[in-house]
């Protein structure tokens, strides 16, 4: 649906399309709910204002709302909710709109068949060649820009499930549609956010939630190719796969699924059963 009607096109004139002009939030769907909904809309909201885009969430419920009454009940059982918001059309070149009408596109994909496969059994990742650029200014937000995703990703066919994208600075950021949570000698961390990466409700369940409901200390720092190298455990985590072990990394060769990974998937079903494996 493209504001609350059937379609399959935007229009030309769209920012999104012609800029970037936008953002996105991907949702699992399961068994007719949407676990970390208001999470979605909370972020969606606050990061459309740094891209000077007002929406309301009043507007993205009642678009969403009508979108679910059009799934049937194999889709609604599960599937992908992917809401795109452009800042619509107009504007003259570059400048945005006096009086701008955002744009609201709501799109269903089916679950990849492997997604509970990969929490049980984990997943490989390979070292990304391409470098994140630093921009503090956008830093966090799951904006429409995924170029430098596009490029690290065009790097393997299939021999990895995924790949770790480092900043410019040369530090570990997070992987190409994941965060990143490691636990070297010192403990658990996860790469600060403050310069590039997208800031995930994953990654902020875990932050806020449930490391401490698991008695497990966390940090967010910097994060060295070094520390990756010298992992004892490392997970990958979105809010479409959960809590994902990694058993192999080019940086650090095979590791095993270490029982804190196992204990944060655990917490995670219990506070949604939504992640099962």
């Amino acid at each position: 649906m493209v504001d609350g009607l059937p379609a399959d096109t935007v229009p030309l004139s769209d920012r999104g399309g012609a800029y970037g002009h936008g953002l996105f939030e991907t949702l699992l769907l399961h068994n007719r709910s949407m676990p970390l909904w208001q999470q979605h809309s909370r972020r969606l909201v606050a990061d459309a204002r740094v891209l000077g885009i007002n929406v309301s969430p009043t507007r993205l419920q009642t678009h969403l709302d009508a979108f679910l009454g059009g799934l049937s009940g194999d889709q609604l059982r599960d599937g992908i909710i992917k809401i795109i918001v452009t800042a619509g059309s107009g504007g003259r070149g570059y400048a945005s709109p006096v009086d701008m009408t955002p744009r609201i596109i709501c799109q269903y994909f089916e679950l990849p068949a492997n997604v509970r496969q990969q929490r049980r059994e984990g997943i490989t990742l390979t070292s990304c060649h391409y470098r994140l650029p630093i921009n503090p200014a956008l830093a966090g937000i799951k904006h429409l820009n995924r170029l430098d995703q596009v490029m690290a990703r065009a790097e393997w066919v299939d021999e990895f499930d995924d790949g770790i994208m480092f900043s410019t600075e040369g530090l570990a950021v997070e992987t190409t549609r994941a965060n990143l949570f490691l636990k070297g000698a010192d403990g658990w961390i996860t790469p600060v956010l403050d310069k590039a990466g997208v800031r995930g409700v994953m990654r902020a369940l875990l932050l806020d939630e449930l490391f401490a409901t698991c008695g497990l200390a966390v940090r967010q720092t910097t994060l060295t190719r070094e520390q990756v190298a010298e992992a004892n455990e490392l997970f990958v985590c979105s809010a479409v796969r959960g809590v994902v072990p990694v058993i192999a990394a080019t940086e650090c060769g095979a590791l095993a699924i270490g029982d804190d990974t196992r204990v944060l998937q655990t917490a995670l079903h219990k506070h949604c059963d939504s992640f099962s494996c």
